[in-house]
């Protein structure tokens, strides 16, 4: 319903409010049960505290990272995000503007569920089931 994508997309628009200063201290916006998963070592975790270690070793890797959100794509309770990092390696002193991104947020009750993150935006769309052109 477009209700619950309104709701869903204020919801992940605030994410990145914080995301797109530097800013990833609040979690307010997942669900304790969260299910969290993005490309790397880390498979699939389940939980505030466990997305919170996995998040906390990415960003350890990176210096004045912030994430910038590109485009929104609302359907139902998800909303994929189409992004773009901003930061350097913390090692190799890479910038990582060229590095884009997507994200599949699944939002229920108020709150984000299912966090999935991907290396591009036809393969998140995909995981929605948001049909694409061409």
């Amino acid at each position: 319903t477009a209700r619950v994508s309104d709701e869903a997309l204020e919801i992940v628009k605030g994410i990145f409010r914080n995301w797109e200063r530097g800013d990833f201290t609040s979690v307010e916006w997942a669900d304790p049960g969260i299910s969290y998963e993005v490309p790397g070592p880390d498979p699939e975790v389940h939980g505030i505290d466990e997305m919170q270690r996995s998040w906390l070793r990415f960003l350890q890797s990176y210096e004045n990272l912030r994430i910038e959100a590109k485009s929104f794509h609302p359907a139902g309770d998800t909303v994929v995000v189409e992004q773009t990092f901003h930061g350097k390696g913390r090692s190799s002193g890479i910038p990582l503007e060229e590095i884009a991104g997507a994200a599949v947020f699944t939002v229920r009750d108020g709150k984000v569920i299912r966090f999935r993150g991907y290396t591009n935006l036809p393969d998140a769309l995909t995981d929605a089931g948001i049909k694409q052109d061409g």
